[in-house]
């Protein structure tokens, strides 16, 4: 055998077919920008920065290379690029100047959207206390902060949810089966509370809804989203019931071997074994989206947001999130700022509340930039310690 044969074959990445979607939509978005738009208009020029966004993956992926992430990272440069170019987005002199003029509101509002960890630390830890993990409320806090970090600040939207998976095993004893199911449902039960806060909204403001037709088609997309909500209530809440009168507890291994589907089926009914889990864990995500709503109400008062009444933002605010949660940019950064920006314009029209938006967003990225950074802090410390051969060198 020579040399060159005893060495491993390095694996290459896996192509997705996917990734020629992007690829495909440039030559329409070029046909938008050329002609189906108005020259020079706000759908001529989103067309135009997109389509020059979407250029630097198309070329990797003409390479032989994956460029998935290629893709979301210049996609929400051209994201950005459009929103600085246009004067009506674009934040400006005066919008930093309102924010020092009002910088209690500001304060108010960074502080309500903190809440959201606090929150979400609490689920957290209700969730994995029921499935047998002995994990106290400090460490169930530190994991957010850091799994906020990761993902904030890796290229992917996950990193977060494998970091916390990882300390789960390694420091804290769980099974990898287990773990990963604790956090898959911790990121599943957001969305229920998510609905939760937005029919009330809709309700409560149905005429403004039904007056703008983009927002009103959007009824039936949130109703089956709703239905859909209810039934994963319905079997959570009949798993864990089942799973107590069958004198299982907290122990997530199933008794006997069986098929991969009864197994998730034991893994996801081991975090809610207790009568007041579910319902606790929804209205902790509930709580955590009011707050981001209140922050929003705040920075949108401080900015002077005009004709938007404050029960309009539990409509605005939670679609605007929606569309930030759509995989494409990292972090949906662009995206976001452009939702939040044209809802509130809808809301309001020809009260310039636009560029307000791009900055109400602004403000919420950078609480939770500031959040992700104090996870990062004690990422970094760990890290030090366990050099230093301190209580953390299990990383």
């Amino acid at each position: 055998m020579t040399q060159t044969d005893a060495q491993p074959a390095i694996a290459k990445p896996i192509l997705s077919p996917w990734e020629w979607l992007p690829a495909a939509l440039l030559p329409v978005l070029a046909f938008v920008h050329l002609y189906a738009a108005a020259p020079g208009g706000l759908l001529s020029r989103f067309a135009l920065f997109v389509g020059l966004g979407l250029i630097p993956g198309t070329l990797w992926r003409f390479a032989g290379k994956s460029s998935w992430n290629i893709h979301r990272l210049f996609f929400a440069l051209g994201l950005v690029a459009f929103v600085l170019e246009n004067p009506n987005l674009r934040p400006d002199r005066a919008s930093w100047t309102r924010i020092r003029e009002n910088l209690p509101l500001v304060v108010l509002g960074f502080a309500l959207s903190f809440t959201q960890t606090l929150w979400g630390t609490l689920r957290t830890q209700r969730l994995l206390t029921d499935s047998g993990v002995a994990i106290g409320m400090y460490d169930a806090f530190t994991l957010c902060l850091t799994g906020s970090f990761f993902n904030i600040f890796l290229p992917g939207s996950n990193g977060g949810d494998a970091y916390r998976v990882y300390v789960l095993t390694r420091r804290f004893g769980a099974k990898l089966s287990a773990a990963i199911a604790s956090i898959t449902l911790d990121r599943l039960l957001g969305l229920p509370s998510l609905i939760f806060v937005l029919l009330p909204g809709m309700l409560l403001d149905y005429g403004f809804l039904r007056s703008h037709s983009l927002l009103s088609g959007l009824i039936p997309f949130i109703a089956g989203a709703a239905v859909l909500c209810l039934v994963l209530v319905c079997y959570l809440a009949s798993a864990g019931k089942s799973r107590r009168e069958n004198g299982n507890g907290n122990d997530p291994a199933p008794r006997e071997k069986t098929g991969w589907l009864r197994r998730s089926h034991d893994m996801v009914a081991a975090n809610v074994t207790r009568r007041a889990t579910l319902p606790l864990a929804l209205f902790h995500g509930f709580l955590s989206h009011c707050a981001c709503i209140a922050a929003c109400l705040c920075f949108g008062l401080a900015l002077g947001v005009e004709g938007v009444p404050p029960l309009r933002y539990f409509l605005l605010v939670p679609l605007a999130m929606t569309i930030n949660a759509i995989p494409g940019a990292p972090g949906g950064l662009g995206q976001g700022e452009l939702a939040m920006a044209t809802l509130l314009d809808m809301a309001a029209p020809g009260m310039g509340n636009a560029q307000a938006g791009v900055v109400i967003m602004l403000l919420l990225r950078l609480s939770t930039m500031a959040m992700g950074l104090l996870g990062g802090a004690h990422y970094a410390l760990g890290r030090r310690g366990a050099r230093n051969g301190g209580a953390d060198a299990w990383r």
